[in-house]
């Protein structure tokens, strides 16, 4: 199981300096939020199709075949239909394998396909895909999903590492449901081979094992697209978690300028009626139309943690997180780009200047990015946006993290 072997390997770097050579395996619940209830399952190359419990039923066609395989859901089972059967065949899981990518095309809506193994089960008359894939090709399909390829190398290698380190502090996320972790963006926008690109390839071969740790287990590390300046403390964004020592808030920038000011998302202005904020927030207790939205205490940086709201009716204290999240919820999910912000009354309506965008918690994507272009290296990026951290390497590689070349001075750099 992916969870066991993570523990023997982080075992493993705690007793000698050494480290694993194998990239573990993952779970991913692929297709989320769709209801799939027949599919067509093709490869390039030969497939290679069993029962859960071993049965091997062929190994698929020369050439380049348009549909190999075709299931369907039946309640709990899935029925598998194909050309080297004569009848259709029930079982309560198939498993495919290919030396290349296993495409899965569903009866209506996009088409993905994806590395490593496919294990296809029945649930409630839909089907369930779970792609069993290795720790770094899985790493090749969420790298682009998260983050533009045309970053900064320096800045692609941060981000592998941090999501790296993300996918195994959240092994098991979703266990009671069959797998590690889904293909959505709580656990990390996975879309398998179709937007893989060289420069991403690049960037996770660099860092191949690499993840941060505090106190010798993988951090929570979790990062966003812009934080206008300053970050925020995990606690302010996520309301009932406790405070994280690596997820600290932090200035972001130089000489009074952010990093990430370059981002089309470092500033914006937006507005929201005031009958319909006072909806949107009823949840908090909140009656009637909003009338102010103030900061009810800041951060040491001067971001709020908490905000004050106001009506004819009374005065509610809502943590900052909590309120962005409520009102996108209600009103549209980019109606508060970030939980940073101003806020003053026009007329009948609330208008909101904010900063960043995104919870504003650990790596700065684009900050990142322009620390990457001042030389800053992917470890010196990490240990900037995580306090307190240790960049190691738990498998693969040659080298230790400190040992990586800064890129040379003046190097042109993709992002232009």
């Amino acid at each position: 199981m992916p969870i066991l072997l993570i523990l023997l390997l982080m075992a493993a770097v705690a007793a000698r300096p050494s480290h694993a050579e194998v990239s573990p395996t993952i779970s991913v619940g692929v297709f989320s939020g769709r209801y799939v209830a027949a599919c067509t399952v093709v490869s390039q190359s030969p497939l290679h199709v069993c029962t859960v419990a071993g049965e091997d039923i062929g190994t698929g066609w020369d050439g380049a075949p348009a549909e190999l395989v075709r299931l369907r859901a039946d309640g709990g089972e899935v029925r598998l239909s194909c050309p080297t059967i004569d009848a259709e065949a029930g079982a309560s899981s198939w498993g495919f394998d290919s030396p290349t990518a296993i495409t899965i095309a569903p009866e209506s809506g996009p088409t993905r396909s994806y590395r490593g193994r496919m294990v296809v089960t029945a649930r409630e008359g839909r089907l369930v895909f779970v792609n069993e894939v290795a720790l770094e090709e899985y790493l090749r399909g969420v790298l682009p999903a998260e983050i533009p390829a045309s970053f900064h190398p320096e800045a692609l290698r941060a981000q592998a590492i941090a999501a790296r380190t993300y996918a195994l502090a959240n092994l098991r996320k979703h266990g009671s449901q069959g797998y590690d972790v889904c293909d959505a963006a709580h656990c990390q926008v996975y879309t398998g081979v179709q937007d893989e690109d060289p420069r991403v390839d690049a960037a996770i071969k660099d860092t191949e094992g690499l993840v941060v740790t505090y106190e010798g287990k993988p951090i929570h590390a979790v990062y966003h697209d812009t934080c206008g300046g300053r970050t925020a403390g995990n606690e302010t964004a996520w309301p009932g978690s406790s405070a994280l020592p690596y997820l600290r808030p932090v200035l972001d920038g130089e000489g009074g300028q952010a990093w990430c000011a370059r981002s089309p998302r470092a500033v914006w202005t937006r507005q929201a009626s005031q009958e319909k904020l006072g909806n949107a927030l009823a949840r908090f207790g909140v009656q009637g139309r909003v009338t102010a939205v103030e900061a009810a205490e800041c951060d040491e940086n001067g971001r709020p943690k908490q905000y004050r709201v106001k009506t004819a009716g009374g005065e509610w204290v809502i943590l900052a997180g909590a309120l962005r999240s409520t009102v996108n919820a209600g009103l549209g999910w980019d109606t508060l780009p970030s939980a940073d912000f101003t806020a003053a009354p026009n007329g009948d309506s609330i208008v909101f200047a904010g900063r960043g965008n995104g919870h504003g918690v650990g790596l700065c994507q684009w900050g990142a990015n322009e620390m990457a272009k001042t030389g800053k290296t992917a470890e010196e990026i990490l240990k900037h946006y995580y306090q307190g951290v240790t960049v190691q390497r738990i498998y693969g590689g040659d080298s230790a993290p400190s040992q990586t070349a800064r890129p040379p001075a003046g190097a042109a750099s993709p992002a232009g």
